[in-house]
Formats: structure tokens, C-alpha cells, sequence
């Protein structure tokens, strides 16, 4: 899915060039359909996330047929997770060690420390601290800890299958430890530990009361439940246009929050959809920080959550002249959203 919303790029790590930093739970991309080219609404967002993130996306299956075989994978000395120590409180970042390199016979998880919480189910998002640590050699490929927690929808479809299975079932307040093959992706297994320090119900989509937008904007219709934007004609409003169609009733957006939401993206000019986030599930993005296009910035800081919004945006407050080559975007399209507001933390 392709990442409207930014003109920020990633710096990855050169190991993990050829992954695409997406939000850390969902599939690996291509660039050829909506469900599963790269989101441009968040470049940046992850940023400080770079080796984790490519790690927890699925790239197809997880699994290697001959791992421990490769050409590229050091001598394996570890493996079980039975044979990896962790130390350190929950809360802290914990101490992982194990004699490298690290192959499992099988993807698992452990749960070294039970949560006595409230219940994890599946479609909830979690909010949990992590360490991720390489298998071939026990570096550090990255850690939450002294940042911001990671929120994570749990969505089997799109979240690798071992941290899918470790995080369902457990109850706030766990830690657990995980071992995902990345062989295939990275040339490395990887070993994670989660503190599992929320969890929250996920709407489905906006809720509140309808809003009748003015004549002669883009109409937004509900086809199969999912909003859906009308091509339009004619010249496009030369400003910023924010119009709400349903009004939440939650909490007002403010500047820096990051924002649970459901989207549909489409140019102006071209009644092109060049992205989406319905089908493959809801993302999680910040607003007013600067981290996505003005527009998008200017449109939902201020809204409360629960409302859908439409939004058309000038290509002064999107991607100025220079446009979007890789998703469709001239520097002179003006675009048009449809954001539904599920969450804000």
C-alpha cells in the first residue's frame, strides 16, 4: 500500500534495504495492488524503528525450508528458546544471551512471565515494549524501551504467525519471548521479547452523527461497508477543504497524537485510488508532527475520533511540485481522502 501522506524518506539500515519499513504488523508490500504496495501516508513514522519493523512484516511465510543450510547463516549453536536466557524486570529492558548463532527447529514463544490483566483477543491492538535481537550473532537490531511503546493490531493475516500466536491469549502484563524465522528476508532468525503493557478494542469504522457535506464536493457512498469515493469532474478547489461527514463523538485530535485510522486515497484528476487501507486493516499514524503531508496534518488535528472526514488536498499542502512518481502523483494533482478516526493515543 502506498504511503500517501509523506514526502519524508526512510534511511534503512543497508541489511534491510530491501524491506519495506511498514507498520511493524503488517504483510511485506509489492508494488503492484493496494493491499500490498508500500503505504506512503507514514514515511517517517517508524523511522527510529528501522530494523524491527522489516522484521515483524511478513513477507509470505516466515519459514525457511533449510534455514540453518544457507550459504549465508553463520554455525548454528542455539536451538530452542529453551537455551536463550533473559534477564530483567518487566517494564525494563530485559538482557537476552544465547550461544550464537541461533536456528530454531521450529518458530515458538515462551511465556517467561504471566500477565494477570485484562485478556488479549485477536483484532484488538496491544500496546507493548519489545527488543528484537539478531540470531547470528545476539546484536541488538532494535528496542522501544526508553521510547514509545509499539501499538500492534493483532490481525493473523498480516502479523508474523509466531508473534501473532505468542500475543493471543496472553493477558496485560506478560513478557514473552518469541523466535521468528527470517531467513528467507534477512538471512537471519529473530529473537524477540514483548512486554505486553495494553490492549484496547478496534472500531471498525467511524461512529457518530451524520454530517450532509455542502453541493459539489467529491460523494463519499458506503459500498460493502467501506467508504467509497465518487471520481469527480471539473476544477478542484484551489485551497484545503475539510469537510466532516460524521461527527465522533471522542476526544479531540491534538498536535503529535498518533492516530488509529482506516483510509481511501484518490487523485483528483485521474479518479484514481492509489491507495487504501480498508481490506488489509487499520494503521496507526501521527498527526500534526510533521511526519505526513500538510494537508493531512491540517485536516485531522482538531477532529474528534469516531468522526469520518473528507479531505481535498492542493498539491502545495501534499507533495508540491515535485509529486509522487512511484504512486501515480504529478506535481500538480490535487488529492482527495476519506479517514475514518477510530483511535487516538
Amino acid at each position: 500500500m502506498t504511503k500517501p501522506f509523506s514526502r519524508r524518506q526512510f534511511s534503512i539500515d543497508p541489511g534491510l534495504a530491501d524491506i519495506h519499513p511498514a507498520p511493524m504488523v503488517r504483510e511485506m508490500n509489492s508494488l503492484t495492488s493496494p493491499r500490498r504496495a508500500p503505504r506512503w501516508i507514514a514515511a517517517g513514522i517508524f523511522a527510529v524503528s528501522l530494523a524491527l519493523v522489516p522484521a515483524l512484516v511478513a513477507c509470505g511465510s516466515s519459514k525457511s525450508k533449510d534455514s540453518s543450510s544457507s550459504s549465508t547463516m553463520p554455525d548454528v549453536h542455539t536451538k530452542s528458546l529453551k537455551n536463550v536466557k533473559v534477564t530483567g524486570d518487566v517494564g525494563s529492558k530485559p538482557t537476552v544471551k544465547f550461544d550464537a548463532a541461533f536456528a530454531g527447529d521450529s518458530e515458538e514463544h515462551i511465556v517467561l512471565v504471566p500477565g494477570s490483566g485484562d485478556e488479549i483477543k485477536a483484532g484488538q491492538r496491544v500496546t507493548a515494549d519489545y527488543v528484537a535481537i539478531s540470531g547470528n550473532d545476539g546484536s541488538e537490531l532494535d528496542t522501544t524501551y526508553g521510547k514509545t511503546p509499539q501499538h500492534i493490531i493483532l490481525d493473523e493475516k498480516s502479523l508474523l504467525t509466531p508473534v501473532y500466536d505468542a500475543m493471543v491469549g496472553q493477558k496485560v502484563g506478560a513478557r514473552v519471548l518469541v523466535s521468528a524465522d527470517l531467513t528467507s528476508a534477512q538471512q537471519t532468525w529473530i529473537i524477540f521479547v514483548f512486554d505486553l503493557t495494553g490492549v484496547q478494542d478496534v472500531p471498525t469504522s467511524a461512529t457518530g452523527t451524520p454530517v450532509t457535506p455542502p453541493a459539489g464536493l467529491p460523494v463519499v457512498t458506503i459500498v460493502n461497508g467501506v467508504p467509497t469515493i465518487t471520481a469527480p469532474t471539473g476544477t478542484p478547489p484551489a485551497g484545503l477543504v475539510t469537510q466532516v461527514l460524521i461527527k465522533g463523538n471522542g476526544p479531540v485530535i491534538t498536535a503529535g497524537q498518533t492516530v488509529l485510522m482506516q483510509y481511501t486515497g484518490m487523485i483528483w484528476a485521474s479518479g484514481k485510488i492509489f491507495d487504501s487501507s480498508w481490506g488489509s486493516g487499520a494503521v496507526d499514524f501521527p498527526v500534526g508532527a510533521g511526519q505526513v503531508i500538510p494537508g493531512f496534518d491540517e485536516g485531522l488535528v482538531g477532529q474528534t475520533i469516531g468522526s469520518r472526514i473528507l479531505l481535498i488536498i492542493p498539491p502545495d499542502k501534499g507533495y508540491g511540485t515535485d509529486g509522487n512518481t512511484q504512486a501515480g502523483i504529478a506535481g500538480t494533482d490535487t488529492l482527495i481522502f476519506v479517514v475514518d478516526l477510530l483511535l487516538a493515543s
